[in-house]
């Protein structure tokens, strides 16, 4: 059994587990192994991943009898960098990190903290999941933020998650800071006494940040730096991008007030 440290960026895929039909972060890896010629008998993230979902440090358990080159791996792939390799076995539970990118659409930041800070410990996350069949919805995790800019940077750590319970607990904070939510229905629901419905917040500002293990790994520096070289052509291009934005966006403002004066 080997373990392999991944990150992605996930609004290029499906999803981290594989599906038939469409491109997913698994999908991808067990395809590039199968054209080397090494043969997957069992496979699984640990954490797994909705389409848009980004990931960076989520780690791959991967049954194959035959040695894995991260390196070679990593250049073959495309969006997808292996860059840590354990073949000691990982204790369990987990502590996984994850953050959500919010932007302040005006939101009083009081409310933001006080709204978020509501499902910080051990509450029935019913209300805030999407369904797929687990019946035990109680979890435990711990809910903090930080405020970059425009930007509230929330973060979310835990043993484990339900299917789209960050996005939703996102989604139930904003409904809050904005009074169509009030604190004793999300008290209320997180005690299981009532149901309500929690719209999910997009997967594309979603970030797998971390998954905490006392297992040593193998880490490589080849893929590390074109990680951290990739990730300086994105921020490159999105500084770029939201000056285009931003020029566009006044460009109209001043032709909309010529409209107006007509």
């Amino acid at each position: 059994m080997v373990y392999l440290k991944v990150a992605y960026n996930g609004r290029e895929f499906h999803g981290s587990q594989y599906q038939p039909n469409v491109r997913t972060v698994e999908g991808d890896i067990l395809q590039t192994l199968e054209k080397e010629g090494i043969k997957a008998i069992n496979y699984g993230f640990l954490s797994r991943t909705d389409r848009g979902v980004s990931a960076l440090s989520n780690i791959l358990r991967i049954e194959t009898e035959e040695d894995l080159n991260i390196k070679k791996l990593t250049h073959l792939l495309e969006d997808i960098w292996i860059y840590g390799k354990s073949n000691k076995d990982i204790k369990f539970p987990l502590t996984k990190t994850y953050r959500y990118y919010l932007f302040d659409n005006e939101y009083d930041e009081s409310l933001i903290s006080k709204g978020l800070s509501l499902f910080h410990g051990n509450h029935d996350f019913f209300s805030f999941s999407k369904y797929n069949g687990i019946d035990q919805t109680r979890r435990t995790i711990e809910t903090s933020y930080r405020k970059e800019g425009p930007v509230y940077i929330l973060e979310f750590k835990g043993n484990g998650f339900l299917w789209q319970m960050i996005r939703r607990i996102v989604g139930a904070v904003v409904a809050f800071a904005k009074g169509n939510l009030s604190e004793n229905e999300i008290v209320s629901a997180l005690n299981g006494e009532i149901t309500i419905n929690a719209n999910p917040f997009p997967a594309d500002y979603l970030l797998l940040y971390k998954i905490e293990t006392s297992s040593e790994m193998y880490y490589d520096d080849y893929v590390i730096r074109a990680l951290k070289r990739r990730f300086n052509e994105l921020l490159t291009d999105f500084s770029a991008r939201s000056f285009l934005e931003k020029d566009s966006l006044e460009f109209m403002r001043e032709t909309e007030k010529l409209i107006n004066r007509d």
